[in-house]
């Protein structure tokens, strides 16, 4: 069956938007500096090009999964267009990871060549031997260590015509994401070339965005959220991207405005985080069509953005796993908030209970998600066959592990999530994975970690600790022990020590309890 992506693939998109749009501005790069940098689809495409043509020198074969540990730079962007011109596929690192997490995805995936900056070099020239890696390249810097690639160098001589076509589909891999759920590892998430432009389509289709229109966005580059709601509505329609290297809530409305931004994309800490700052007389004086939102917001936090800001929020629901926005609010008529709309066109979705099967319009459940996996749903999860056979059954349905009802009109409304996993400020933190570090110091008898409620970030990260016997340590010293093997976002901010648990008659802790 045919559908909206055809035999495109994110090779094919690319070369059409650069032939129609060739002279239109593709991408403004905003740096932390303030300092600007601008392209032309023209002009990128040649760096994309002279990037794939020095990959194909490297030796990078078709089919190949690369490490991108960057952040939000143009040279993301480059390498991941470049990767898809020769068929190979782009593995993104969460710009936070240090070893053990980075360990794993390398490990899991086979990766032999990883592209990185100098805030992560660290982390690869030391290990490199017992990573495996074949190649490790540099972007954004120069450095004396011994075996390194540097891009800018390496590209500069390539030309930009593409020496090598190789054939890709549209079936194929073209990225895997990395996404933290209930386990310890996160699992990857596998898009094929169909998932990359569906979900751009999808989205262009949810904001009503035309040609010209200029998507701002300071989500990482690494999420599905820059990738499938900001990047690829604007390939897929020859507008302008600008980039904003990290979100400032003192900056970002400032850079709306004079960025003449007509979409943009925030969840709940950025839209709180703005309502902090002092308000101005030019607060108002912008171009934005919507915002495109995710994460809840109480009724009045909602009613006092809108106001203040005049602009009307998207009320949205997706994961990784869905590729796109599989619901939205409507762009015209009723919202219904807080509902996050109704399923998006070749979308269903359905609320079953604990045995599996659907319940009626109004009563709570497990949300559900139909598609065709490496279509309008991700293909699976790389390399773990029963995580995603748990994800997809047989008839196509994604199990979201979420919870939320359908009204009697088809409107969903999300409640939460169901599982250990803690969402702080728009980053997915499994709890096994902290108290597996936790565990793992000689100081610690055992360890829980829970989610607590946070008015800013959503979500705090609260670890509970039980003491070996005879051993002293503080807080301060715990943290510090978790910030060298985490990333910085998953460290507990909050701290309490406990003589024992209460746990199940099998010995497990009830966090429940512990809530």
């Amino acid at each position: 069956m045919t559908n909206i992506v055809g035999s495109r693939t994110l090779r094919s998109q690319w070369d059409e938007t650069v032939r129609c749009y060739g002279g239109c501005t593709f991408l403004v790069y905003v740096a932390t500096d303030d300092s600007v940098r601008r392209y032309t689809y023209a002009e990128f495409d040649a760096l994309v090009r002279r990037t794939a043509n020095w990959f194909l020198e490297l030796g990078i074969e078709k089919g190949e999964l690369v490490a991108l540990h960057l952040h939000n730079t143009p040279e993301y962007l480059v390498c991941w267009l470049a990767l898809a011109q020769i068929g190979a596929v782009s593995v993104p690192l969460n710009e936070h990871y240090r070893l053990p997490e980075s360990s794993y995805v390398l490990k899991k995936c086979q990766i032999r060549t990883v592209i990185t900056e100098p805030r992560t070099l660290d982390i690869y020239t030391g290990n490199r031997e017992m990573l495996g890696l074949d190649r490790l390249i540099l972007t954004g810097g120069r450095t004396d260590a011994a075996g390194v690639l540097n891009w800018a160098d390496g590209t500069a001589r390539q030309p930009e015509t593409l020496r090598c076509v190789r054939p890709v589909s549209t079936e194929e891999m073209a990225v895997i994401l990395f996404t933290s759920g209930t386990t310890q590892h996160p699992k990857g998430a596998v898009y094929t070339h169909c998932n990359v432009i569906y979900g751009g389509l999808v989205h262009v289709a949810q904001m009503g965005m035309e040609h010209g229109d200029r998507f701002l966005s300071s989500m990482p580059c690494y999420h599905m959220d820059f990738q499938e709601m900001a990047a690829m509505p604007v390939i897929c329609t020859g507008s302008v991207l600008v980039m904003v290297e990290h979100y400032s809530a003192r900056r970002f409305w400032r850079q709306v405005v004079d960025f003449k931004a007509s979409f943009t994309d925030t969840m709940s800490i950025m839209n709180r985080t703005m309502l902090l700052q002092p308000v101005q007389p030019w607060e108002k004086d912008h171009c934005l069509k919507q915002i495109y939102f995710s994460m809840g917001l109480s009724d009045e936090e909602k009613d006092a953005f809108e106001q203040r800001f005049g602009v009307s929020l998207l009320n949205s629901y997706g994961m990784t796993e869905t590729v796109s926005g599989v619901t939205c609010s409507p762009l015209c008529g009723e919202k219904r908030w807080p509902s996050v709309g109704r399923p998006a066109l070749s979308y269903e979705i359905k609320i079953i209970n604990c045995d599996g099967d659907e319940v009626p319009p109004g009563t709570l459940g497990e949300i559900c998600v139909h598609g065709v996996p490496g279509q309008s749903i991700v293909a699976g999860y790389y390399r773990d066959a029963k995580a995603t056979a748990a994800l997809i059954d047989a008839d196509g349905w994604l199990h979201s592990g979420d919870r939320g009802y359908l009204d009697a009109d088809g409107w969903l409304y999300f409640v939460d999530r169901w599982g250990n996993m803690i969402k702080r400020a728009g980053e997915n933190i499994s709890s096994l994975e902290v108290e597996c570090v936790l565990n793992s110091s000689p100081l610690v008898a055992d360890a829980a970690v829970i989610g607590v409620p946070d008015p800013i970030r959503d979500q705090a990260v609260k670890a509970f600790v039980q003491l070996t016997p005879g051993a002293s340590v503080t807080a301060d010293e715990l943290q510090s022990y978790c910030a060298a093997r985490l990333a910085k976002f998953k460290v507990p901010t909050l701290w309490a020590f406990v003589e024992d648990f209460p746990r199940t008659a099998t010995g497990k802790i009830r966090k429940s309890q512990l809530r």
